[in-house]
């Protein structure tokens, strides 16, 4: 896959945090028992929109940026949220975020990546596991591809810093079912949120590595 520079995400000025971008709180909200039933407890990662941004943070070496970021694209593919229509996908993620893809057959939708996610393999290794970030620009909130929602933006002082449910680190990539109508509303949203947080539905973001 080609390696190419990402293009900037536009900072928010409600947002107030720093370049990756202020993520809801997750203690006291709404959601965050849901959060930690289905991913376990939270653990600490770092997330960025681009390579620059990683890089400029100081906290990992450029190489680990760039393999982040290549990790990101290669998942995608496979593990981004799927939905069988366009307005499905945009009703989650915003008008215009999203694109068809096709796989086995079968036609879907899929939102823009929009970022990357660094965590520390919790096995003891030492080691990093990278995830995409698809954006919610309603909220300015980040999530993976599964629905785990990034919170505590600045955890730790430090404005890449976030939480996020254990298991959205330590799970193995596998490819997303396709999302129907029914099935998104019997969860409340990508995420489990459409109806608690974003009444408008999920998008803002801008494609990352488009």
């Amino acid at each position: 896959m080609i390696d190419r520079p990402f293009p900037p995400r536009k900072r928010s000025a409600a947002a107030g945090l720093t370049a990756a971008g202020a993520l809801a709180m997750l203690s006291g909200c709404d959601g965050a028992p849901d959060d930690q039933a289905r991913f376990g407890p939270p653990t600490e990662v770092s997330a960025f929109s681009t390579v620059e941004e990683c890089v400029a943070s100081g906290a990992f070496a450029k190489v680990t940026c760039e393999n982040a970021a290549k990790e990101a694209r290669k998942t995608d593919e496979k593990a981004a949220p799927r939905f069988d229509s366009k307005g499905l996908c945009e009703d989650q993620f915003g008008g215009g975020q999203c694109l068809a893809r096709n796989e086995g057959g079968q036609s879907f939708f899929v939102p823009l990546l929009t970022g990357f996610m660094i965590g520390q393999m919790l096995n003891g290794s030492g080691g990093y596991r990278y995830n995409g970030l698809y954006r919610n620009g309603r909220n300015n909130s980040w999530y993976t591809p599964g629905g785990a929602w990034l919170t505590n933006g600045g955890y730790g002082g430090r404005g890449y810093n976030y939480q996020v449910g254990s298991r959205a680190v330590t799970a193995p990539v596998t490819t997303q079912r396709i999302q129907t109508r029914s099935s998104v509303v019997s969860r409340g949203g990508f995420g489990g949120r459409v109806s608690a947080r974003s009444s408008g539905g999920w998008g803002g973001g801008r494609s990352f590595g488009g």
